[in-house]
């Protein structure tokens, strides 16, 4: 049975709808969805990075501070008397009753791809029943983070039947791409200042045909491509601070012998 006290939740919601109140927080009180937005991307990758450090205090507050956005967001809605906190509340519980019948009413499914599959099956009911007519790529957000996006937009195209029939296609796909972008660097026309300008779109197409390309290999492996180039990008972290913690003058002073030498020193100290 529910507790007759109020919840943290509740009380969490409480606090701020009296921060957007007439005497409430001026900073809080002026803030519209759209000047929320930058913090609610900020926050979600605060929490992707707590969860890539395995901290779960860390985790935990930064979940607090991701929750913080969705509530502000749903407080200024409702100031706007267009929804709040409990319309979005229903809604997804309602939504995941609705795409989870395997668990909530008579439909069987074996493995987490049959899930995925059915999911897929359930929006496309929905949507047909709002008659909502859009492409299968209209819901992918443009504002999503390239890789992440790349990723969606490659799972959502396999739904469709839009696949390789095997990995060694995908590889073989890489390698063709690689040369093509080995290509369009070599151009002469890169040197050619009138023609400079068409030469350099072209190389940029075919870079992000690489790596559309790797985003499709990581899927195969059920990897994903955002998630991996953090993972690197905080190992690269680790060992610069290395080098540069070891290092005895600054590092753009040393030689490529110095730098290889402190770089070997640093995978042995960072480990990872």
């Amino acid at each position: 049975m529910p507790s007759k006290e109020t919840s943290q939740l509740d009380r969490f919601v409480e606090t701020i709808a009296r921060l957007r109140a007439p005497d409430g927080c001026p900073w809080d009180r002026e803030q519209t969805h759209k000047s929320l937005a930058r913090y609610l991307l900020e926050e979600a990758y605060e929490v992707l990075e707590a969860i890539q450090k395995d901290d779960p205090e860390k985790l935990q507050e930064e979940l607090g501070d991701l929750l913080l956005q969705i509530v502000l967001n749903a407080q200024v809605a409702k100031d706007e008397g267009t929804f709040d906190i409990e319309d979005v509340a229903r809604g997804i519980n309602e939504k995941m009753i609705r795409r989870h019948p395997h668990v909530f009413a008579d439909s069987t499914v074996s493995t987490a791809e049959d899930v995925v599959s059915q999911w897929q099956d359930i929006k496309a009911r929905e949507k047909a029943q709002k008659q909502e007519k859009s492409g299968t790529l209209d819901s992918i957000p443009k504002a999503m983070p390239a890789l992440l996006q790349a990723l969606k937009i490659s799972e959502a195209a396999v739904s469709e039947g839009f696949e390789w029939k095997k990995e060694g296609d995908v590889w073989e796909k890489l390698d063709s791409e690689i040369s093509e972008l080995k290509e369009a660097i070599s151009n002469p026309d890169l040197t050619e200042p009138e023609k400079e300008s068409q030469a350099k779109e072209e190389v940029a197409l075919e870079f992000g045909d690489v790596l559309f390309c790797m985003v499709n290999v990581a899927r195969w492996h059920n990897l994903n491509p955002e998630e991996c180039l953090l993972l690197t990008m905080e190992k690269f972290r680790r060992r610069f601070s290395d080098m540069e913690a070891r290092a005895m003058r600054p590092l753009k002073d040393l030689s490529k012998d110095d730098w290889n030498d402190l770089w070997e020193e640093a995978k042995l100290n960072t480990a990872r």
